[in-house]
């Protein structure tokens, strides 16, 4: 017998890797005729992958994730003074920020006690070549800008108003 004959009678066919029989149902695993297991429906991790792939793509599409998305932004320039600190007795610090750039800058600065009367005023000395749209963070000590040694004990804040000089 030179033919391999399947369960249903027929001849069986080769397909490279076993014995099948010629319904297409069994295969040969060299000691008895076993059930092919077909797939039934379709593949769900393909499925599966091609939804993701068409969600991330769509995604992007609309601008919900962008390029670059990961970085971080840069942090905003805000105008004029901001955070103002005072440090202690003899130190105060802020933010400042300006348009363009100014060749001799300095700050009126009045403190206020609790019941927001004035209770100093002071005028920093020159702070050159100031470049604009940049935040300068600038820390006045009562040797250093403060003229007139240290801040009242009543102040609990101030208002530092730039003045330019020079443009």
């Amino acid at each position: 017998m030179n033919a391999m004959f399947g369960p249903d009678g027929h001849p069986a066919t080769f397909n490279g890797e076993a014995w099948v029989s010629s319904d297409g149902k069994y295969w040969w695993n060299g000691a008895a005729w076993q059930p092919l297991g077909r797939r039934r429906g379709p593949n769900l991790f393909v499925v599966g992958m091609a939804l993701l792939i068409a969600a991330a793509v769509g995604l992007v599409v609309t601008g919900v994730i962008r390029p670059g998305a990961g970085a971080p932004s840069p942090t905003p320039v805000v105008m004029g003074v901001t955070n103002p600190k005072i440090d202690s007795s003899t130190q105060i610090e802020f933010d400042y920020a300006r348009t363009n750039n100014c060749t001799e800058l300095d700050f009126q600065i009045v403190f206020y006690d609790r019941a927001g009367r004035s209770v100093a005023q002071v005028q920093t000395s020159f702070i050159n070549d100031v470049t604009g749209g940049v935040t300068h963070h600038y820390v006045f000590k009562a040797a250093q800008g403060l003229p007139q040694g240290t801040i009242p004990s009543s102040a609990v804040r101030f208002v530092a108003t730039p003045s330019c000089g020079g443009l």
